[in-house]
């Protein structure tokens, strides 16, 4: 516990005390600061809007890395979640896809994972996932390292495919 406040207390000197007092102190001290601070403070704006907003290629690059299949770019995103890291650096998404004909005909030979059952975490990603993909003619993929459970899976008659991604970050499963 102490060493996440340390951490907590550390990204808060420096990713927001630090900048502020510079800003501060150096508005004024030269010309060219202003257009420097400036340039500080929007690249933090544009990096925090990108990792509260993810855009949907975050989501088709996951899919495509999870499944080692290449999709058309005609994919669509139909639903989409990202949480935010908390204490422990918990971090889970998911989306749900819709595919291309073309696409699907590169699932037909996948060979389903018996033992793979839809995530049941008690999280919005669960929840998304099981709305849509609780059927019969699920097919599913999983894999498990030390910090990460990744699952992508499709339905047998249908252009829809998914991907969960859960990482446990400092914490042990």
């Amino acid at each position: 516990m102490f060493e996440h406040l340390i951490i907590i207390l550390m990204g808060i000197v420096f990713l927001i005390i630090l900048p502020i007092m510079s800003t501060i102190k150096y508005w004024n001290h030269k010309p060219y600061m202003k257009y420097a601070l400036s340039l500080i403070w929007i690249s933090y704006i544009v990096i925090a809007y990108e990792v509260f907003f993810p855009r949907e290629s975050y989501y088709i690059k996951n899919l495509n890395k999870f499944s080692n299949i290449t999709f058309s770019k005609e994919i669509k995103v139909i639903k989409k979640y990202t949480s935010f890291l908390n204490i422990e650096g918990e971090y889970s998404s998911c989306a749900i896809f819709e595919i291309t004909n073309k696409d699907k005909t590169l699932l037909t030979n996948l060979k389903e994972d018996k033992a793979t059952t839809l995530p049941t975490m008690n999280n919005k990603c669960s929840d998304i996932i099981n709305k849509e993909f609780k059927r019969d003619d699920l097919i599913t993929f999983k894999s498990i390292d030390e910090k990460n459970y990744r699952q992508w899976g499709f339905l047998k008659n249908s252009n829809k495919v998914f991907f969960y991604y859960k990482s446990f970050g400092m914490t042990n499963k």
